[in-house]
C-alpha cells in the first residue's frame, strides 16, 4: 500500500514539473472606429439618454428584432423626436453588425 501511494505522489510530481507545451494565443478586441454622420450622432444619444434611467445596455445583449421594439419605446419615454430615434437605431443596427 505504501508502494502504491508512494507512486501515485511520484506521477503527480511528474506531470506537475513537467514542461507546459500548450500555447496560448493572446486574442485582441479590435475597437471599430464609429462612422460619422447618422451611426456617430445615435452613439452619442445612446451615451447621453439610455443610461439615464438604467444601466445603459450592452447593444449585443438584445437582437435585431428585440431593439426595433425596444428604441421607439424608450425613445418615447425619454422624450426624443422621430430624427433622434432614428439616429439611434442606426447607431444600434451598425453596432449589432460588428459583432
Amino acid at each position: 500500500m505504501k508502494n502504491v501511494i508512494k507512486l501515485f505522489f511520484a506521477g503527480i510530481l511528474i506531470i506537475s514539473c513537467s514542461p507546459k507545451t500548450a500555447e496560448v494565443a493572446e486574442v485582441k478586441k479590435v475597437e471599430t472606429a464609429i462612422p460619422t454622420g447618422d451611426v456617430a450622432d445615435g452613439n452619442a444619444l445612446y451615451q447621453a439618454h439610455c443610461g439615464k434611467c438604467h444601466e445603459l445596455p450592452v447593444v449585443s445583449r438584445y437582437s435585431k428584432e428585440k431593439w426595433q421594439k425596444i428604441v421607439p419605446s424608450m425613445c418615447k419615454e425619454a422624450h426624443l423626436d422621430a430624427t433622434q430615434e432614428s439616429k439611434i437605431s442606426a447607431y444600434v443596427n451598425w453596432k449589432l453588425q460588428q459583432q
